[in-house]
Parts: structure tokens; sequence; C-alpha cells
């Protein structure tokens, strides 16, 4: 099965990341933003104190509830 064809609850449930995103906007400079990921807009919050701006490319590495822990693609 392709992960096109994966049900996205699985894909959470599993850790499996696919693909990269993108900032989308930033919620709180430094701690938090909106970003796009295989379509879906997510908060999501850097990994090992990373900065972001808006347009930024962006790589899911980890869940925590809803937001994603991202890291610079």
């Amino acid at each position: 099965m392709s992960i096109l064809d994966t049900p996205m609850q699985v894909v959470l449930d599993s850790k499996l990341y696919p693909g990269v995103g993108v900032v989308h906007a930033v919620v709180q400079p430094g701690l938090e933003w909106v970003v796009r990921v295989n379509g879906v807009y997510w908060t999501a919050r850097a990994a090992a104190g990373y900065s972001f701006q808006a347009g930024d490319a962006i790589r899911p590495i980890d869940r925590q509830g809803n937001t994603l822990l991202v890291e610079p693609a």
C-alpha cells in the first residue's frame, strides 16, 4: 500500500510523517507556527531551538497531540 493510500490516522499513529511542509504563519515568534503538511494545516513547535519564518520549508519529526514537532527541511 502506498503512503498516499494510507488513512491519515494510521500515518499519525505510526509516527510516520512523509514529505515536507511549509510555514504558513507565525503564531508566537520563536515558539509556535501554523504549518501546512500534505495539504493539512497544523500548529507546530520547533525541535532543538530552531526558529522559522513564513515560507520556510519544514519536516515533521513527531507529534504531541495536535501539534507537530518540526525541523528545517
